[in-house]
């Protein structure tokens, strides 16, 4: 009868079983980070709540529930909470994105409350994300879209979606940007010429946000530079049209709008630490050719470059990082060399009825994930592809329509993705990598 009943819910109305689902898997990850024994050897925390509580408290030792919370503001909480609280003080914060910060300063019950809000709507925008692919749900009686949001909650980036982090607003940004640009491909395709552009600078504005809050939110200009060659190529080929020119104008300032969120946070810091001062006073930065604090804090304060993380102590670290690596590149090349195969596979399309546009679409999500992939094992600490790739919807769509078409083949990946997190929130918690 609970089968039965559970069955029913999720297909006539899956935004409630996924909710259902949400809280649960939240529960659990609350629970051992505050069973957590703690901060081990680091100190930051206690010293920074330390400091706010001289200032806003009239008790003196915070109680032991308020030092069982602080289990989530550790490694770079830390920054985003001190930033909230005082802007960019060091320039090492800078190699943070401004909108987080920001955004965590602008509501009554910072952080874990905006993290928990942005996970929840990102399983929202990704159920909404793969029924719009799938041709919406009149087309799409399938589990797909299910499926696909379930993964997010359980994502390998874990406690990330619920501490003070960029992760799960990060992941909102992005999949409503992908969201928006699926939408308005699919209008241009059926000549919807007004809400196609509506759609696309809807998509334009959430990415150029999604920028600001992480600097690998410049990848989600290879969708508006792939769809920009392919029009102007069409141009070319088959003459001006009116839908031609809005469609390769709207790609245009989509990429402006993505580039804006990457150059705004450097042209503030430009002004602060470089103009007008005397040159012994500006920071080295400040006399490159494309001045930009974001790479020069990355590489002097991280040590973030090409193989510079290729040592062999950090071969634990590639190791635990290896089966998001994998499941990243592997999801990638597969719809890249199939891309029909996403929505055939998961809603029972088949593949030949697959638009062109649809398929440039999917080939759209795939690029990105592949570039973020390909940085990540070569220039990052890989450690973190297991978090930032929770704001990347190919590989979570990928995954879902496997669970439809072999679902004893994803049970490893599952399996490992939800005993991933578990143990991280603990880790994380004792500030332990990886992070």
């Amino acid at each position: 009868m609970a089968s039965v009943l559970s069955s029913r819910i999720v297909h006539n109305h899956p935004l409630i079983g996924l909710f259902v689902i949400f809280l649960a898997w939240k529960l659990c990850i609350l629970l051992i980070t505050l069973a957590s024994p703690g901060p081990g050897y680091d100190t930051s925390t206690s010293l920074l709540f330390g400091h706010q509580d001289s200032r806003h408290a009239t008790s003196g030792t915070p109680s032991f529930m308020a030092n069982r919370w602080f289990n989530f503001v550790r490694w770079d909480a830390i920054y985003f909470t001190h930033m909230s609280e005082q802007g960019h003080v060091y320039e090492q914060e800078w190699a943070f994105g401004m909108g987080i910060s920001t955004t965590i300063s602008w509501v009554a019950a910072p952080g874990l409350a905006l993290s928990h809000l942005a996970h929840w709507l990102s399983v929202r925008q990704l159920f909404a994300l793969a029924t719009s692919l799938h041709g919406g749900e009149e087309l799409s009686p399938s589990l797909g879209p299910f499926y696909a949001a379930a993964l997010h909650i359980f994502s390998p980036a874990g406690v990330f979606l619920s501490a003070p982090y960029t992760e799960s607003l990060f992941a909102f940004l992005s999949i409503s940007g992908f969201l928006g640009y699926v939408r308005a491909a699919s209008h241009f395709t059926r000549d919807g010429l007004v809400p196609g552009c509506i759609n696309m600078t809807g998509a334009a504005i959430a990415f150029g946000m999604a920028t600001f809050v992480r600097s690998n939110g410049i990848l989600a200009g290879i969708p508006f530079l792939l769809e920009a060659s392919a029009t102007a190529h069409a141009i070319l080929r088959q003459g001006v049209s009116l839908p031609r020119v809005s469609w390769l104008a709207s790609a245009g300032l989509g990429g402006l709008l993505v580039a804006a969120g990457m150059a705004i946070p450097q042209i503030i810091a430009y002004y602060e630490y470089c103009d007008g001062r005397e040159p012994g006073a500006r920071r080295p930065w400040c006399e490159s050719i494309f001045p930009s604090i974001f790479t020069w804090v990355q590489s002097h304060y991280w040590n973030v470059g090409p193989f510079r993380y290729w040592t062999l102590s950090n071969l634990p670290l590639f190791l635990l990082a290896a089966p998001a690596l994998w499941l990243l590149f592997y999801s990638a090349i597969d719809v890249l060399h199939d891309p029909a195969s996403l929505v055939a596979t998961s809603s029972k399309i088949p593949s030949r009825i697959v638009t062109t546009q649809q398929k440039r679409t999917i080939i759209s999500l795939a690029v990105p994930q592949l570039a973020l992939a390909v940085l990540a094992l070569t220039s990052y600490h890989v450690q973190i592809i297991t978090r930032i790739s929770s704001g990347y919807p190919l590989w979570y769509l990928w995954l879902a329509a496997k669970i439809q078409g072999n679902p004893k083949r994803t049970v490893p990946i599952i399996r490992w993705m939800v005993v991933y997190a578990l143990i991280q929130a603990g880790l994380y918690a004792s500030f332990l990598p990886p992070a």
